[in-house]
């Protein structure tokens, strides 16, 4: 089966980039086909992490306005089925857009007419942004009828009974699985994840990175089997 993966939420800053690096990398340790799309005009992230050869897909003409027939070019990728699985990276400013687009062109119906997996991974972070991502959940869940994955990501601060949420609540019966990406130690595991992403490495690179100490490596592994283990279960 083929599986596309959308990474997205409104709010830029929550981890869409990480969240995008990782579902890769683990699909990669499965010894699963990827192809990686990065569709951030303002944060290239994904496409800078050499290892995981994501193409980038330019979505601004030369007029500075949004073309939306680029999206065009991911969903024929995806029908293709080159590879197993494509990740769409999806930047804060291509995310009403791409809505309107996925909306507007019946996009999921299509995919999944074509035996296609189609997935939604959504952050949802802590602090001040909570309330805009929680937002963001809702408006997708609403518009869409697939397979919702809810990132809990408290590298902002932490997220206290999110199942008992009543914006989650109302919503939860469409959820496939929630994803925890539990608060970490700033001074240890929060540095290492830094220089980790500073220098667009993959947890496998940083392995056998010399300028990661014996220490910085077992905290790296520590957070990517947690992440890994999450993620076995649901795709």
């Amino acid at each position: 089966m083929t599986n596309i993966h959308f990474i997205l939420n409104g709010k830029g800053g929550i981890g869409k980039s990480f969240i995008s690096s990782l579902i890769c990398q683990y699909l990669l340790f499965k010894s699963q086909t990827i192809t990686a799309i990065d569709t951030d005009p303002n944060n290239t992230t994904l496409f800078n992490i050499k290892a995981i050869k994501a193409k980038f897909l330019q979505l601004i003409d030369e007029d500075g306005k949004f073309d939306n027939r680029a999206f065009d070019k991911i969903i024929e990728l995806a029908i293709d089925k080159k590879t197993n699985n494509y990740i769409v990276d999806s930047g804060a400013t291509t995310f009403i857009p791409l809505i309107d687009y996925l909306k507007e062109n019946e996009a999921i119906e299509i995919l999944k007419a074509n035996e296609i997996d189609v997935y939604m991974h959504i952050p949802i972070v802590g602090g001040q942004s909570k309330d805009d991502t929680i937002l963001g959940l809702r408006q997708l869940v609403e518009a869409f009828d697939c397979n919702f994955i809810v990132w809990i990501n408290e590298y902002h601060g932490a997220i206290k009974d999110f199942e008992e949420n009543p914006e989650y609540i109302a919503i939860k019966d469409k959820i496939k699985a929630i994803i925890y990406l539990n608060a970490v130690n700033k001074d240890t595991f929060g540095k290492d994840l830094l220089e980790l992403t500073s220098k667009n490495l993959t947890f496998d690179e940083a392995m056998s990175d010399k300028s990661f100490s014996l220490m910085s490596k077992q905290r790296l592994k520590i957070f990517k089997d947690k992440a890994f283990k999450q993620l076995e279960i649901i795709i």
